[in-house]
Formats: structure tokens, C-alpha cells, sequence
């Protein structure tokens, strides 16, 4: 395969497969939400957003704690004591940029089945990182800015965005071990 048509499935891939993912999500999210396509077993049983969303407010209290900062939180919402509050809304849990990472992973040619999987679940987590590490921020210093225009969102997803395209350049350049090892026993001359 010519590297226009290699370069041509990689693109549609990863366009098909992120949109695929962002709209799952916004399904699921619908399905687990009371109204319209209510599912109250996936609700109960499979809400596997609420389980992010915990995942993300427990991290931040954590991060709180080593900051030697009180905090107490409910499923949706996390005050830290004498500074401020954050609500965690859909919004908050980056699923667009969860399904970006997913979609790279797969679509990205010439790549091990073992590296793409290393690839999602490493990205994913520091990407939950950085969300924990941007909503104790926001939570500290809601009393400062509040009424500031900046929205939050938007610079945590510039950041993230940089920092993920700076990834994936690093990632499709290097070489699968399998590929190098290949070419050991060959002469150079």
C-alpha cells in the first residue's frame, strides 16, 4: 500500500472511530440520565461514566490531601474546605478527548496490538491526571476568579490538545521492536 492510500485510511479511521466513540458516549450518557432514553439497569449497573466521574473527584481529593487541604464530596461535586467548590458536569470529563486518544490508538498504522493498548490506557491515564490536577485547581481558586470570562474548559482542552499532538508525533515516529529486530542479522554492506 502506497503511503497516500495508508495515509487516506489512517485519517478516515481515525475520524470514523472518534466519532463513533464521542456519540457512544453522549448515547450512554443519555441512557444513564433519567428522561428521555432512561435504562435504570445501565444506570445501576453499567454507569461506567459515574464511575469516571468518582474516579476524577477522588484524584482530586487526593491531590487536595497532599496539599494538606480538607475536602468532602458527593457524586457529582467536590468543596474544598475554605476555598471553593466544583461541580463536575459532563462537560468536565474530557470524553471528547478520551475519544480521540481511543481512536489515535487504533487507527494509528504500523503499530503493535501490545503498543496501541499501552498507548490508550497510558494516555487515558494522564490524561484523568491532568483533569484530577485542573479541578482541585479550579476548586482552589474559585473564590479568586469568581466572575473571570475565561472558561476553564477551554484552556485545560488547548493544554491537553498540545500536549496529546506532541504525543502522537513522538508515538508514530518511533519503531516497533518487532520491525528493528528484523534487520539485525542483515549486512550493511
Amino acid at each position: 500500500m502506497d503511503i497516500n492510500q495508508k495515509l487516506v485510511k489512517f485519517v478516515w479511521s481515525l475520524l470514523l472511530l472518534y466519532f463513533a466513540l464521542d456519540y457512544f458516549f453522549e448515547f450512554w450518557i443519555g441512557i444513564c440520565a433519567p428522561g428521555g432514553l432512561y435504562w435504570a439497569f445501565a444506570d445501576q449497573h453499567l454507569n461506567f461514566i459515574a464511575w469516571y466521574r468518582y474516579f476524577l473527584i477522588s484524584g482530586s481529593q487526593v491531590i487536595a490531601s497532599l496539599w494538606g487541604i480538607k475536602s468532602i464530596s458527593n457524586a457529582t461535586a467536590m468543596l474544598l474546605i475554605g476555598y471553593g467548590g466544583v461541580k463536575i458536569v459532563y462537560s468536565c470529563l474530557g470524553y471528547g478527548i478520551i475519544s480521540l486518544l481511543i481512536a489515535f490508538g487504533i487507527a494509528v498504522p504500523d503499530k503493535r496490538i501490545k503498543n496501541r493498548i499501552l498507548f490508550i490506557l497510558s494516555s487515558i491515564l494522564l490524561f484523568s491526571l491532568f483533569n484530577m490536577l485542573r479541578l482541585f485547581v479550579v476548586a482552589f481558586y474559585a473564590k479568586k476568579v469568581a466572575g473571570m470570562q475565561i472558561d476553564h474548559h477551554d484552556v485545560f482542552n488547548w493544554i491537553c490538545y498540545i500536549i496529546i499532538f506532541i504525543g502522537m508525533y513522538f508515538w508514530m515516529n518511533t519503531k516497533n521492536v518487532h520491525n528493528s529486530k528484523a534487520h539485525v542479522g542483515e549486512s550493511t554492506t
